[in-house]
Parts: structure tokens; C-alpha cells; sequence
């Protein structure tokens, strides 16, 4: 069946078959003509197959727009991200203790719970208050007395502090918390790992949980867009590539949406913003702030200076990141003058 034009590319880029293969289908076709004029083939088979080969060498052309990578590699990190070890490898127990505001909240859960359980509330079946508001004084005391929203901000219950219920979820999704009759427990999963290798054996398994399994659109009033969940490895491999310097959040956007700019139909336009503007503001909450940060992977620095002060930020990368995942190919080198 013949791929329609505005239909998702079959190389699996995320990108319309007109923005992405089909551009270059042209110049493939005259480069197989050529190609194919020049040999002598003895079967229909033999053209196939030259045919074949000369298809999975563009497949695996660098691309500017991926920044460096192939289709072939974009495809694998939207597909596959945690079973192409040829590709990146995601590790299974860190060299170095891991840091992250989601452990923070999870290590205010854990502590909480006795071999008795914790008994959850009756009517939400959530975490006790005691628990919810000594986890938000923490929290407090950690952003420092200039917070805005610790000033403005009391928690009474889980749902008043979403990130601590976005981190008991995710302990219950890795298979760390339980609750039986109307109490919390700690797994026999969870003992066995934290008494081997603590925080460095947990924290890989919380990282492909977040990843796989809990729907990071719960937390945000956006469009569900789960594209941007699916190409985790591909913000990943940004960080990677542009970390080393604090970078403002606007070039990791700008590099998203050349590589996927199809990703804007799924972002409905509304009275206030552009499906971009949507797009962008989705990308830095959702993915750049409650994904990279959140789990520990890079540190956000406010432009103190700048006229929309508190909504433009620049972002680097952390240690954790090089300690969880291993690209096995040399990303290309980027403008250092980029800021």
C-alpha cells in the first residue's frame, strides 16, 4: 500500500512521510537508477536486494534535523528504547548515589512505613496527612524561604502536593509499595533491592518505570500528546549532546519541534495559544522539568534578569545522566556559542 503523504512516515521518524522519506525519494530514485544501471543483475531478487541495501545506507545517513542521528536511530528510540543495546544501554546499577527530587519524596513514604504498614486514609484510600505535610515541609525547606509557592501553597492531604502522589504512584507501579487492606506495606521487591545495592539499585528500576509505565500527561491540564512520553530518548540524547553548559530551555524546544514538527497536530489550538506556543510550554513542564528534573537528570537556573521572569530558565545536565544511559555512538559536536 502506497504511504500517503501526509500519513506518519513508515521509518517511524514521528515526522508526515512528506516532511521526512518522501523529500528525499526523488533523489533516492535517481540514485538507485543510477546505481542499479551501472551492475549487472542475473535475477529480479539480486535488483531487490541492491535495491534493499541502498534504501538501509540513507536509513542510516546522520540527518541535521535529528542532530546527528539516522532515521534508523530515531526509529530505534521511539521503538525500542530499552532493548537495542547496540545502541544505548541504560544501566541496571549505578556507579554513583543517585540525587533526585522524586527520591526525596519517595524517601518521606518509605521512612513512614513500618513492618505494622501505614494506614492510608479511608476515604481516598491515599497517604495520611502527617506524612503529606512533613513531606511538604521538607520539600520547603529544600527550595529555600524565597519560594512563591511554598509562601502561598498548605498541604492537607496527597492530592494537595501532586508530586508526592505522582512518587507513591510510581513506587506502587515499580512494585515497591503495596497496599492491602487499607494499608501501605513495602514489597519483598523492594527489600531485596534496597538491602542489595540501595538507591543505586532502585533508582534504574524507578527511572524505566517513570519512563514505560506512568502516563506523564497525568499531571498537566495539556493535551494528551504522547508523543513527547515516547521520545524520552530523544531529549535524553539532547541533554546528552548539548548539557555540558547551562543552555536555555528555548534551543532544547527549538531542536524538538525541527526534528518533530508534526507533533504540533496533536496540540489543539484554544483562545489564549498557538499549537506551538502550546506545544512548547507542554514540552518544558511535562518533559524538561517534570522528567529531567524531577528525576534528577539535569538542574534548572531561573534568567533572574529577564522581562517574563520565573517562565525562562536555562537547564544542564547532572552526573545521573552519564551514570544511567550510554549512547554507543559519538553525538556530533554543537555550536558552543548556543546559550
Amino acid at each position: 500500500m502506497k504511504t500517503g503523504r501526509n500519513a506518519p512516515c513508515p521509518c517511524g521518524s514521528g515526522k508526515k512521510f512528506k516532511h521526512c522519506c518522501a523529500s528525499g525519494s526523488h533523489s533516492l530514485n535517481q540514485e538507485l537508477k543510477e546505481s542499479l544501471s551501472n551492475e549487472t543483475f542475473n535475477s529480479f531478487e539480486d535488483v531487490k536486494a541492491a535495491a534493499e541495501r541502498l534504501v538501509a545506507q540513507q536509513n542510516q545517513t546522520v540527518r541535521d534535523d535529528f542532530l546527528g542521528l539516522s532515521s534508523d536511530q530515531v526509529y530505534k528510540m521511539l521503538h525500542f528504547p530499552f532493548d537495542t543495546p547496540d545502541v544505548f544501554q541504560f544501566s541496571e546499577q549505578l556507579d554513583i548515589e543517585p540525587s533526585a527530587p522524586i527520591l526525596m519524596l519517595m524517601e518521606n513514604i518509605i521512612s513512614a512505613i513500618d513492618e505494622k504498614g501505614l494506614k492510608a486514609t479511608k476515604i481516598s484510600g491515599h497517604l495520611p496527612q502527617k506524612v503529606c505535610k512533613e513531606a511538604w515541609n521538607d520539600y520547603c525547606k529544600r527550595q529555600g524561604p524565597d519560594d512563591f509557592l511554598c509562601s502561598l501553597h498548605s498541604v492537607n492531604k496527597e492530592l494537595d502536593f501532586i508530586p508526592l502522589h505522582v512518587a507513591r504512584i510510581t513506587l506502587e507501579l515499580a512494585g515497591f509499595l503495596r497496599k492491602t487492606k487499607g494499608r501501605f506495606y513495602l514489597t519483598k521487591k523492594y527489600q531485596k533491592t534496597a538491602n542489595k545495592s540501595g538507591l543505586k539499585g532502585l533508582y534504574p528500576l524507578i527511572f524505566k518505570t517513570y519512563c514505560n509505565e506512568f502516563n506523564w500527561s497525568y499531571w498537566d491540564g495539556y493535551n494528551e500528546v504522547p508523543f513527547l512520553q515516547q521520545s524520552f530518548l530523544f531529549t535524553l540524547y539532547l541533554l546528552k549532546q548539548r548539557g555540558n553548559e547551562r543552555v536555555l530551555t528555548s534551543v532544547y524546544k527549538d531542536d524538538f519541534l525541527n526534528a518533530f514538527p508534526s507533533v504540533l497536530e496533536e496540540m489543539e489550538e484554544d483562545t489564549y495559544f498557538t499549537p506551538e506556543q502550546s506545544i512548547r510550554r507542554c514540552y518544558q513542564s511535562r518533559v524538561l522539568d517534570r522528567f529531567l528534573v524531577f528525576l534528577g537528570l539535569a538542574t534548572f537556573e531561573t534568567i533572574k534578569d529577564s522581562k517574563d521572569i520565573g517562565h525562562q530558565y536555562k537547564i544542564k545536565k547532572t552526573p545521573l545522566l552519564e551514570a544511567m544511559i550510554h549512547f554507543n555512538f559519538s553525538p556530533p559536536k554543537t555550536d558552543k556559542t548556543v546559550h
